[in-house]
């Protein structure tokens, strides 16, 4: 850490890691995650003393902490988790395909959330990896998994989604993204306090995933640029293929739509998110919340980099639907 060698006690190491439950963005966060109560590392867990990270662990560290405070006092309960709120205010939303490495810390950025008033609804499209045991790996009957046997798309798994949800608010989340703790608690107030509204965004962190030191800190974006003036129509001059994020809906609007773009063609695999966003914003604009509440990471060989260069041909597609 700080450009000099971590040296471990092996028997503490051993007795710690037996509890640890492994689910981080990268490696480097390990010591922050087994040595928070260390005083004698004070200094190296202080994310100013530590520059080529501090914008890293600015946003890691509250997770790790709220996360590993629920845990130790679940096991002081003994308890396994929170009861099921009877009627959720948010549903989240997470369909997933073969995101085993990523998934993770997702569901952990979830657990961390202000709000207790959550589900979260994890769909694994046809995953040929081991996301499905790792969705299935968790004590907590907030969260509750399908599957389905082939890969059919993000847009029909979403729709699966929106038929089991029991929140009036609906919030995207995507496998290899990750919330900010209060993203569920001020996007929901501010539909709440804007009954017109039928969407609610935020800004958020753009991240670079990299092969040796995970995602990389790059900037903090703000979407609903993109949108705000635009509260009747959107065209493709002004999407250039960017999603509105973060997206909180009410869960009726997106009913009254018809949900997502249902269907299994090349089509109906990619630009789900903007095109169920044009669809809702033709009737208001969102309302905008001033702060990172979301944190995405952008890798070359994502499908919607992958398909960037089929954005006109799908724009033109969704004319003619």
């Amino acid at each position: 850490m700080n450009g000099a060698p971590l040296y471990w006690r092996k028997t503490w190491l051993l007795a710690a890691l037996t509890y640890w439950n492994s689910r981080l963005p990268a490696v480097k966060f390990l010591p922050y995650d087994l040595l928070p109560e260390d005083s004698s590392l004070t200094m190296h867990l202080d994310p100013t003393q530590n520059p080529p990270y501090q914008k890293d662990l600015e946003y890691i560290l509250p997770i790790l902490s709220e996360t590993r405070m629920r845990e130790n006092t679940t096991s002081s309960k003994g308890t396994l988790s929170p009861e099921i709120p009877p009627q959720p205010v948010v549903s989240i939303l997470m369909s997933i395909h073969n995101m085993k490495d990523t998934l993770g810390w997702s569901i952990r950025s979830v657990l961390a959330q202000s709000s207790d008033n959550w589900e979260l609804l994890i769909g694994d499209d046809g995953s040929e990896d081991d996301s499905l045991e790792e969705a299935c790996a968790y004590l907590d009957s907030r969260i509750r998994v399908l599957s389905q046997s082939r890969n059919r798309g993000k847009a029909i798994m979403m729709n699966r989604l929106l038929f089991e949800a029991k929140g009036r608010y609906i919030l995207e989340l995507d496998g290899d993204d990750w919330l900010a703790p209060d993203a569920v608690a001020l996007l929901s107030n501010a539909l709440d306090n804007n009954p017109d509204c039928r969407m609610a965004t935020g800004r958020y962190g753009c991240w670079e995933r990299t092969r040796q030191l995970g995602p990389l800190w790059r900037r903090n974006a703000d979407s609903g640029k993109l949108y705000s003036a635009w509260s009747t129509s959107l065209n493709r001059t002004n999407l250039h293929g960017h999603p509105l994020v973060p997206r909180m809906y009410r869960k009726s609007s997106l009913i009254a739509i018809g949900g997502w773009w249902n269907r299994e063609d090349r089509f109906g695999c990619i630009f789900e998110d903007i095109d169920v966003t044009a669809r809702l914003l033709k009737h208001s604009s969102p309302v905008q919340v001033d702060a990172i509440l979301y944190h995405r990471v952008i890798y070359g060989s994502s499908i919607s980099q992958r398909n960037r260069s089929l954005f006109e041909a799908w724009y033109q597609q969704t004319q003619k639907s």
